[in-house]
């Protein structure tokens, strides 16, 4: 007997039963194509609730086929239509896909800790892909103007139920009020969907400017407004944008294109912008040795212990602090990724760092860095001689210059200058050469 679909991760998959169905005659591509798409999701996953949504908000059917379900369903619909010998399985596939749609949607809102008793509320407001996708990246952000449109929604509706119970011939007093209970029902859908797409508000020529932003992104990896708009000829001339102008539209505007903030040039105190597609952050292209060295100016640190071992870590926090760790870490291709190492009392931030120990390791990020680093360039060159140095007192004044520069400022630089018997002109001198 030829076997029904069932969509899971066998390798008895739907493309199998399609070419050994004896009267396809290998006339299956389009629905093959379909099909085989549709059975990348991890279906058991879903149904165990443990498969997250990826980084850019999308849905499970849209980042693992790259359609989301109603386009699925009519392509599906269409291929039943020209295989009615697959009728059957193609029903199958589609009842399951309707299903897994249905799960995004509980999923969503199951996150969603002030959504637990506006469910029904917040269907009926409106809930596409494109809705779900905001509802996931900005629920926090912009909860009490969503809070807002839930309220006014239910008001509405109590309002409505009201007049429906009242068994007297409607007054005016219930024409106006059933009148205004019509209109702000329309309200809350307004502001239902202002909120979750603010972008919306913007002219023709600021989306232009975002979608030029964008593919600039996806091509070159991160880089800065003034940099954007170098290498794009729409965005100069009287038509174009500023540095300024593109950064405050990006600060504004720029997550819901699925743009998010990077690390800081030090050099040049200039924002770096970095696009996030389903699996991740766009770093191809870009000058990874200058992002990275922001990064670590700004949140990273190279030191020495009182042991005498050199290291090197970025630190970052946060699901956002996750992915640049993540990414990183693939494209500079050394150090040690460490992940959720700890959690702060709300729950909400984790931390998150990739460290450096071996001296290859070492050597090839702080070589890598040196050109692009300003806060933290002194220790990388001396670190870089420590780590060949021979001489035992020599690595020690090394050691103290990396300590030093690292508490300079602080009461503990002091104390450590106190502790050692030395002064400020001592490290200067040490630090001669570098």
């Amino acid at each position: 007997m030829w076997s029904s679909l069932s969509v899971s991760s066998d390798e008895n998959s739907f493309e199998d039963i399609l070419i050994k169905h004896p009267h396809i005659d290998g006339n299956y591509d389009d629905a093959n194509s379909i099909i085989k798409s549709a059975l990348k999701l991890p279906v058991e996953k879903i149904n165990k609730k443990e498969l997250p949504f990826p980084p850019t908000g999308e849905g499970w059917l849209k980042a693992y086929t790259g359609k989301n379900a109603s386009t699925l369903v009519k392509q599906l619909k269409k291929q039943r239509r020209h295989n009615k010998l697959l009728k059957h399985e193609i029903d199958e596939l589609i009842k399951t896909i309707r299903i897994i749609k249905e799960q995004e949607v509980k999923s969503t809102l199951g996150s969603i800790s002030w959504a637990i008793d506006k469910q029904d509320t917040i269907r009926n407001l409106g809930l596409d892909d494109r809705d779900l996708k905001s509802l996931r990246l900005f629920h926090k952000s912009r909860q009490i103007s969503l809070l807002r449109a839930c309220d006014l929604w239910d008001n509405a509706e109590t309002s409505l139920k009201m007049l429906d119970e009242f068994e007297d011939v409607w007054g005016e007093e219930e024409q106006n009020a059933w009148v205004k209970a019509m209109s702000n029902k329309k309200d809350a859908r307004k502001i239902w969907k202002k909120t979750l797409h603010q972008i919306d508000s913007l002219s023709p020529k600021q989306i232009t400017w975002l979608d030029v932003v964008k593919k600039e992104l996806s091509t070159r990896g991160p880089m800065t407004t003034r940099a954007i708009i170098e290498n794009n000829t729409l965005l100069q001339g009287r038509s174009g944008a500023t540095p300024t102008q593109l950064s405050q539209l990006l600060k504004m505007y720029g997550e819901e294109m699925n743009i998010i903030k990077g690390a800081r040039n030090t050099n040049t105190n200039e924002q770096f912008y970095v696009l996030i597609k389903s699996d991740g952050l766009v770093m191809k292209g870009a000058d990874i040795w200058g992002y990275s060295a922001g990064f670590l100016d700004a949140d990273g640190s190279i030191y020495i212990t009182d042991r005498g071992e050199p290291r090197a870590s970025f630190i970052a926090t946060g699901a956002r602090g996750r992915l640049h760790c993540e990414h990183l870490h693939k494209e500079l291709d050394c150090g040690i990724l460490q992940l959720d190492q700890k959690v702060y009392k709300n729950g909400q931030r984790s931390q998150h760092r990739i460290s450096f120990y071996s001296k290859n390791d070492l050597k090839k990020l702080l070589t890598g860095l040196l050109p692009h680093l300003c806060m933290k360039e002194k220790q990388a060159k001396a670190v870089l001689k420590y780590l060949d140095e021979k001489d035992d007192s020599r690595k020690d004044e090394l050691k103290k210059v990396v300590q030093y520069l690292n508490w300079d400022g602080t009461t503990k630089a002091e104390q450590s200058l106190n502790s050692w018997g030395i002064d400020k002109d001592i490290i200067g001198k040490w630090m001669e050469g570098l």
